[in-house]
């Protein structure tokens, strides 16, 4: 208004905190956004001793479009480092997959889709406590991370990555199933529906995928892939993070005759201990 910005930063501030020694060093961001997609790439090609991350990892670098995505300096690299990250210490069951957990929740707003995934890297011996925990840690992560940020500037957090986010407007040209229909002189469909689809998947990837590091993050891209298709806004930068994620579970893959990694409870699944 008048030439001046009615919002600030409109995404959580660790996606600013990463974008940061970018600019510092390089003074320019997406020297972060690269780094981000080589150090997610090496942790798809060592997540297992199969091999068949380094071909997940072959496949992520060599994306026809991770230029473009860097030349738009979206944030989806530090999304997709982040579900790398915890894919790749849920493979190993450690300790921190709670707490990394947090932290790539606290990346993006969108993420709040992946919560229900939670139960995915808990024991199944640990029932409900052991989800509990999961979620616990990880909103002491994301809370500590991003907290200082609201209370800072509480309305003006709120408005640059709360209510901004409802304000955009329908996009007819996004890559989504409601900008086609809207492309065929229908209506623009209710933006409730995304929400709501995406709520029912994730709550079905929770229950049906099996409690692994690859059911984790198989849920992340069913999840969000149903999300962007219907969404009101979709573009490359969203699907990159669905591409990643389907490479991830392809990393975390493990044959079924791999006793040297076979799951503890008989293989039903057990992620990490959060005791």
């Amino acid at each position: 208004v008048n030439g001046r910005l009615q919002f600030g930063f409109p995404y959580f501030p660790l996606s600013l905190l990463a974008a940061f020694p970018g600019q510092l060093l390089g003074h320019d961001p997406r020297y972060s956004q690269l780094l981000a997609i080589e150090c997610a790439a090496l942790l798809m090609a060592f997540a297992r001793r199969s091999g068949i991350g380094a071909i997940a990892a072959a496949l992520y670098v060599t994306a026809p479009r991770n230029f473009f995505v860097l030349e738009q300096s979206w944030t989806e690299p530090f999304v997709v480092l982040g579900a790398a990250l915890v894919m790749f210490v849920a493979c190993r069951r450690s300790r921190w997959t709670p707490w990394l957990f947090g932290a790539f929740v606290a990346i993006k707003q969108y993420l709040v889709f992946a919560l229900p995934a939670a139960v995915l890297l808990a024991r199944r011996r640990d029932g409900l406590r052991g989800v509990v925990m999961v979620l616990v840690k990880g909103a002491i992560v994301g809370g500590a991370i991003t907290l200082p940020f609201v209370l800072w500037n509480p309305q003006a957090f709120i408005r640059s990555v709360v209510t901004l986010q409802f304000y955009q407007p329908f996009r007819g040209d996004a890559l989504s199933y409601l900008a086609w229909w809207a492309g065929l002189g229908h209506e623009p469909p209710s933006t409730v529906i995304p929400f709501a689809l995406a709520a029912l998947a994730s709550a079905v990837a929770a229950w049906r995928l099996p409690r692994t590091a690859a059911g984790f993050s198989a849920a992340l891209a069913f999840t969000f892939f149903v999300f962007f298709a219907l969404n009101k806004q979709a573009f490359a930068n969203y699907y990159f993070f669905v591409l990643g994620s389907l490479l991830t579970t392809v990393a975390a893959w493990r044959p079924p005759d791999d006793e040297s990694g076979s799951e503890p409870d008989g293989g039903a699944g057990a992620v990490v201990d959060v005791a």
